[in-house]
């Protein structure tokens, strides 16, 4: 019994904390890359893995961020509109963004996340996008 009621006081602690750590993000804009992200290079010339990538510029807590929705069928929630507001949960280097029950995670995006695409980089990531 005494195990039971500490067991439901812990679930109960965890639902509780995770639900406090939700916040209301505000959508300002998304960039969508069509083509997807630069798989590897023939000569000069980039060639794509044609995996649809989202960027999204959100507002939390009054500061910008933007992370990166990666669709292998295309999809990208209504939800998730520029001047929608949306349930997130910050999370070292991602957001889990809600959608209805659902949470996705995106990973948060830096400098770093492009390359020049009339050359060739040298080092290459799979999450790497043409710079504009």
């Amino acid at each position: 019994m005494k195990a039971a009621s500490v067991l439901l006081l812990t679930l109960s602690l965890t639902v509780l904390s995770f639900a406090s750590e939700l916040k209301t993000a505000k959508i300002v804009s998304v960039k969508n890359y069509e083509q997807g992200r630069i798989a590897y290079w023939e000569g000069n010339i980039p060639i794509y893995d044609g995996f649809p990538v989202y960027d999204i510029t959100m507002e939390v807590d009054k500061k910008l961020y933007i992370v990166r929705y990666e669709s292998f069928t295309g999809f990208y929630p209504r939800a998730w509109r520029a001047g929608n507001e949306i349930q997130v949960k910050k999370e070292r280097g991602q957001f889990i963004l809600k959608d209805g029950e659902e949470e996705v995670t995106a990973r948060t995006v830096s400098e770093y996340d492009c390359v020049s695409s009339n050359r060739p980089h040298i080092w290459t990531s799979d999450s790497r996008l043409p710079c504009e």
